[in-house]
């Protein structure tokens, strides 16, 4: 028997990670359950997940990403760790919980199931979704950089398809094929149930082509020498931008101008480090940071429309007043529902009920209390080491690393005005970023790109 061709393996497992990355996008438009295709990316996860462990522990030791591979499992454990029971008097910590015992207690009810979490089925739920981002996040951290690029042009391809998809879907009838949720009418939703979910796509895609675009200039292939070319990423990322305002998103819109300004400048700031010219660095770093401010004063002028009309300020307001009464402990990762229908005030009185905060921060101050803060304490940490290396070593592909950071940003950014991170396919997307990052941090060698 001849041994398997390396790099004939190599190319399988790439290409087992493209369509992975585009199943679990395409069938992760819900922060909802969607049954049997959630349990199929699930169970496919786990094979991915092996290799990808596999494959990391045959690569040479690296502290970046050792850091990363800590905090992915304090981020994947938390949800387990919710499950697990807790005494009595660690138990009723929490004052809504002791409330919560004394209704019990009334209502004649005895004896109380003290796990850490008040819903633990949706807590093991949340727990089980979380399993294709893991798996992507541990196999990207582990793949070359030619992948990664190929994985992140993939990112940008697919909210390119979602925004065709969904110019298609206003044509069509709600029953229609083309609508993928048609309990809902279409709504330029393209893949995603809500269309405020394909703006954050979108907007993640836009980063990408940035860091391509601007990254190009100037700059010549590693392979044929050739100086590159920005156009394919400036009409993706045209095409991304203008497609904005359709989602109806404000908070879209105005962190896509907000990127479109400040990217170039931060890069150059990256640029005339490198070249030596520290104080046009820092005064290019200063004008970078004024235009920030400037236009997140805009954008909170603007979204207090959005406060007023559509009452999210409420909901977040109401979220993290509620918080407290919850801590030390949290409700529980996916309790948000009937934690919040149990206490939410009387102005939230509505016809529908309220699915999230529309505010990842509140809502993880809300259901992981504590134990959520040093989760997040730990990826920041993480992270900050990372580019730490990167801006001593001036390592990996820079490009790459702009493209998780803008990406990242553009996350993050939209997840202060809504549920992104509760969807399975920008949960996916954000894990490839983080790891690209950190593949990209870990690299000690220079690459004059």
């Amino acid at each position: 028997m001849h041994p398997a061709n390396p790099h004939a393996v190599s190319r399988s497992w790439h290409a087992a990670l493209y369509l992975f990355l585009v199943y679990v996008f395409v069938t992760g438009g819900s922060s909802q359950a969607r049954g049997w295709t959630d349990a199929v990316a699930q169970v496919v996860a786990l094979p991915i997940l092996a290799v990808g462990v596999w494959r990391l522990d045959a690569m040479p030791g690296s502290r970046v990403r050792m850091l990363g591979l800590v905090a992915l499992a304090a981020l994947a454990l938390l949800p387990w760790v919710q499950l697990l029971p807790l005494g009595d008097g660690l138990w009723n910590l929490a004052s809504a919980r002791e409330a919560l015992g004394d209704d019990l207690a009334t209502a004649g009810v005895s004896s109380v199931a003290t796990t850490w979490s008040l819903t633990p089925a949706a807590t093991l739920r949340s727990a089980l979704s979380l399993l294709p981002a893991v798996a992507l996040f541990v196999a990207v951290l582990g793949v070359d950089t030619a992948t990664q690029r190929r994985l992140l042009v993939l990112c940008v391809a697919l909210p390119v398809a979602s925004l065709v998809l969904g110019f298609l879907q206003l044509g069509a009838p709600q029953d229609s094929l083309l609508n993928p949720y048609p309990e809902w009418a279409p709504s330029m939703g393209g893949i995603f149930a809500n269309p405020n979910h394909q703006g954050t796509a979108m907007l993640i895609g836009l980063g990408i082509c940035l860091a391509f675009a601007v990254g190009a200039f100037g700059a010549r292939d590693e392979a044929t020498g050739k100086p590159r070319n920005p156009w394919p990423a400036i009409i993706a990322g045209g095409t991304l931008l203008l497609g904005l305002p359709l989602t109806n998103s404000r908070a879209a819109v105005v962190i896509g101008v907000l990127m479109l300004v400040i990217a170039p400048l931060a890069m150059a700031v990256s640029r005339l480090r490198r070249s030596g010219q520290s104080r046009r660095g820092i005064a290019a770093l200063l004008l970078a940071a004024g235009m920030a401010a400037l236009g997140l004063s805009a954008a909170m002028g603007w979204m207090k429309v959005d406060q007023i009309e559509e009452l999210r300020w409420v909901i977040r307001q109401a979220t993290a007043a509620l918080a407290v009464t919850h801590l030390p402990w949290g409700s529980g990762v996916g309790s948000f529902v009937p934690v919040f229908q149990q206490a939410m005030p009387e102005s939230l009185l509505l016809g529908s009920y309220i699915n999230a905060a529309h505010n990842d921060y509140s809502q993880v101050w809300l259901e992981a209390g504590v134990a959520g803060f040093l989760v997040v304490a730990i990826v920041v940490a993480t992270l900050a080491v990372a580019l730490r290396r990167h801006w001593t070593y001036q390592g990996g592909d820079r490009r790459l690393v702009w493209c998780a950071l803008l990406g990242m940003f553009a996350l993050l950014a939209h997840a202060a005005s809504d549920y992104a991170l509760r969807t399975p396919a920008l949960m996916a997307v954000a894990m490839l970023l983080g790891a690209a990052l950190l593949a990209q941090c870990a690299e000690g060698k220079r690459h004059s790109v």
